[in-house]
């Protein structure tokens, strides 16, 4: 009880009356307000309800970490996104025939074994790598979660304006970097390739974070 008496200076008579309210009513509630406003439903047997409200339960609740979580959660999706179509048969084809291009670049003695490995072990390299290094852990190396925001659940209610506003400013920054990217084509070996690739940077920014993206992230 002195913790809250502490916290919460309460007047002796506003105890008193209350405490003759309930008298003989409820054996503990002689305890005092640290008994009586340790539940809703403590509270409404010693008769306190309205004395636990004005002078115990008046703290605002503390305000919820929504930037956080709407950053964490957009990355968590965006990464579930990228490994579902790495996974897929066609896409996984493609990586390991990347791969074994890249066992050309090493030493001609190790290609041979660096192409046979790739063959026998890559899907299942790759199902380890997806089990292993899953979104989660992606974006908590990142900094974008922690283990409190990993396993938030807020109400869209909290969450769909934060999250508009993150993906409206975030699609702003994307398209400041790829503009200062395609200005920058001068100054490369290839300026046709770099443009080509920038302006196709700038359409998927604009498709994929688009006006629908937080319902599709399940936050509005």
């Amino acid at each position: 009880s002195s913790g809250i008496n502490a916290e919460w200076p309460l007047r002796p008579g506003a105890v008193l009356g209350c405490a003759s309210a309930f008298l003989y009513v409820n054996p503990k509630c002689h305890e005092g307000p640290a008994y009586w406003c340790s539940s809703t439903e403590v509270a409404e047997s010693c008769q306190a309800t309205q004395f636990c409200q004005d002078n115990i339960w008046m703290k605002k609740e503390e305000p919820k970490n929504v930037g956080n979580f709407v950053t964490c959660k957009a990355c968590m999706w965006v990464f579930q996104k990228v490994e579902d179509y790495t996974l897929n048969d066609a896409n996984e084809k493609k990586l390991l025939t990347w791969v074994e291009k890249v066992c050309d670049l090493i030493p001609a003695d190790y290609t041979a074994t660096c192409k046979s490995m790739v063959e026998d072990y890559g899907k299942e390299a790759i199902a380890t790598l997806a089990e292993k290094v899953g979104p989660a852990m992606v974006c908590k190396v990142l900094g974008q979660c922690s283990a409190q925001t990993m396993f938030m659940s807020l109400p869209k209610t909290d969450t769909c304006k934060t999250c508009q506003t993150t993906m409206e400013e975030l699609k702003q920054q994307n398209l400041e970097l790829f503009s200062w990217w395609q200005n920058s084509c001068g100054d490369v070996t290839a300026p046709m390739d770099c443009v080509k690739y920038s302006e196709t940077a700038k359409l998927l920014n604009k498709a994929i974070l688009n006006e629908s993206i937080c319902e599709e992230m399940e936050m509005c």
